[in-house]
């Protein structure tokens, strides 16, 4: 941290401390601060420190964040200009109540307690800006809103070779102005007699800005990185990481978010991996883009800025064919799928979105798959299930083995229960079939899947439709589709009408639900509490009306996928939907 004399013009900033003063009382204060310059990653003052001052930010930007129950540092907010920060312990004479850290390089202005208190004494006025803002953050702190982010900035810096990096930051600004508008500029050298104020008010004049560098390592890619709120490393498949690069595997900040983007050839059938050395960068998601291939170039744009649409497929059995029916509407009316996810079922079928499998395709593998030789009917000895999940494995292998969940055209995330830790299980990477297994792991009815990480099986116990786990990517609005939420044993299914004069013998009620459909239902019936919260963070549920479907209705996958087209049309037609619409 380098901090001039008060004597230092500070950058011409309108601060809310002097709001409303008279010129007189403007240089008195202004006489009285400090210009402090930060570099991203340092910190301006640690939880526990004294307080001996109150800063605000002119250019840049500052996180705030608090120690944890476990130890772990826990983001707090997102200070930007012109708020002010570490007022709180100066009114209260107390020690610093959080860790504030430059996310990128800053400029702020000092104002120490002795003149603070000097300043109040003779301007009432600064006492009463102070107290509204105690009371803002009081209420943002009791509402305990999650930190929004919104990226204005970014950067891209290339970790391999072979990486054209100017020609795909042209087209990124190209698009980007496109559906962002003309604000956005892009920088790609500091420009002599150049500093950091000239930087505010360049960035101050756009409303984005695409920072570039053609090197993985220099002071101009360090700047780049440090201004950025979203970085975008560049990288070909196969190639290895270049040894520049390696300071980047332990020089993220985790109040940045970053990406690794695979320029892939333009005629690529599926993705190409990553060299194994590329895989040691810390990044937040991992996207695919084919050389000269609009829709995934407009993909990558909105998944960066925050306008991503992200799909949330929930478990429910057969009911679950909808998902397919839905897709379809979505597809035909021009809606983007930037992103899938689900849970049994439905990650079954948030995987073939993010294969980016055809519908027609994808409608004659599922119903291969459930309908012409259902899999669940290798019954076995019960020890561990009903099922030996042989056919079920096979099957999943067949249509899903060659792919490893980093290396779908979309990113991708698929739920499943923890019974050792007792807790949901996010698949975010390795072997997509295996991830899929044990988000389909009814308990009782397949045998679970066994990692280091614990005894999986069906997501659904714990969160059927994962809309929470989406919007925690913090990528763009989320729309969930949910299928389970029906009522279930309404009437006797066809498992029912079998064996009735069995069923007098043993005494079991006529309509009584069979084994295998109460373990249907026991895996797909997440809490009503789990529910809500997964619904409150979508912004839109989708609920085709499927409450006369029976779970294991497969028979009816025809109907099934109808219902779920009829219905996300009917939202569509309506208007429900147009939040999600492309720019």
């Amino acid at each position: 941290m380098n901090a001039t004399s008060p004597t230092d013009d500070p950058p011409d900033l309108e601060m809310p401390l002097w709001a409303g003063l008279d010129p007189v009382a403007r240089l008195e204060i202004r006489a009285e601060l400090e210009h402090v310059t930060l570099q991203g990653g340092d910190v301006l003052f640690q939880e526990g420190d004294p307080a001996d001052a109150l800063y605000m930010l002119v250019s840049g930007a500052l996180g705030v964040s608090v120690l944890g129950g476990h130890g772990e540092q826990r983001r707090v907010a997102r200070i930007a200009p012109p708020e002010t920060i570490g007022e709180m312990a100066l009114v209260s004479n107390a020690p610093r109540s959080a860790t504030v850290t430059a996310l990128r390089d800053s400029v702020l202005l000092k104002l120490t307690r002795e003149s603070f208190e000097r300043l109040v004494r003779r301007w009432p006025s600064v006492s009463m800006y102070l107290s509204r803002l105690l009371a803002d953050r009081l209420r943002a702190t009791t509402r305990n809103s999650p930190i929004a982010f919104s990226p204005a900035t970014f950067a891209i810096v290339p970790v391999t070779g072979g990486v054209a990096v100017s020609d795909f930051a042209q087209a990124v600004l190209q698009e980007m102005r496109r559906s962002h508008g003309s604000g956005v500029e892009m920088l790609d050298a500091m420009p002599r007699e150049a500093d950091e104020n000239w930087l505010y008010r360049f960035e101050a004049a756009c409303e984005r800005v695409l920072y570039v560098s053609g090197e993985p390592s220099g002071a101009w890619t360090s700047r780049c990185i440090r201004h950025a709120d979203h970085v975008i490393f560049l990288a070909r498949p196969g190639e290895p990481l270049a040894p520049e690069a390696e300071a980047l595997i332990c020089g993220v900040s985790s109040w940045q978010r970053h990406d690794l983007v695979l320029l892939q050839a333009a005629e690529a059938a599926r993705p190409a991996p990553a060299h194994s050395s590329v895989n040691r960068l810390p990044v937040d998601q991992r996207l695919h883009v084919r050389e000269k291939n609009l829709p995934d170039l407009q993909r990558l744009i909105r998944t960066s800025s925050g306008r991503a649409v992200g799909l949330v497929l929930a478990g429910g059995g057969a009911r679950g064919f909808a998902h397919l029916g839905a897709i379809q509407a979505l597809r035909e009316h021009g809606f983007p799928i930037d992103l899938a996810g689900g849970t049994s079922i439905g990650a079954v079928m948030a995987a073939t979105c993010a294969i980016q499998i055809g519908l027609d395709e994808a409608k004659a593998l599922m119903h291969e798959a459930f309908v012409r030789d259902p899999p669940l009917n290798d019954y076995t000895l019960p020890l561990v299930s009903l099922v030996r999940g042989r056919k079920v494995d096979a099957r999943l292998i067949e249509h899903f083995g060659a792919c490893d969940i980093e290396d779908l055209w979309l990113p991708f995330f698929c739920v499943s229960s923890n019974l050792t830790t007792g807790t949901a299980h996010v698949h975010r990477q390795g072997a997509l079939w295996r991830a899929l297994r044990a988000s389909l792991a009814i308990p009782g009815l397949l045998p679970p899947v066994l990692e280091p990480e614990g005894v999986l099986v069906d997501g659904a116990m714990m969160n059927n439709l994962p809309a929470d786990v989406m919007a925690d990517f913090q990528r763009g609005p989320v729309l969930g589709i949910d299928v389970a939420r029906d009522l279930a044993f309404t009437g006797p299914g066809e498992q029912e009408r079998k064996a009735p004069w069995l069923r007098r013998i043993l005494g079991v009620p006529a309509h009584a639900p069979d084994i295998v459909n109460l373990l249907y239902r026991s895996a797909t019936i997440s809490s009503e509490a789990q529910t809500l919260k997964a619904r409150a963070h979508a912004a839109l549920v989708i609920h085709p009306p499927l409450a006369d479907v029976p779970l294991r209705a497969w028979e009816q996958f025809e109907r099934v996928v109808a219902i779920g087209y009829a219905h996300t049309r009917e939202r569509i037609e309506s208007g429900a939907l147009d939040r999600f619409k492309l720019a």
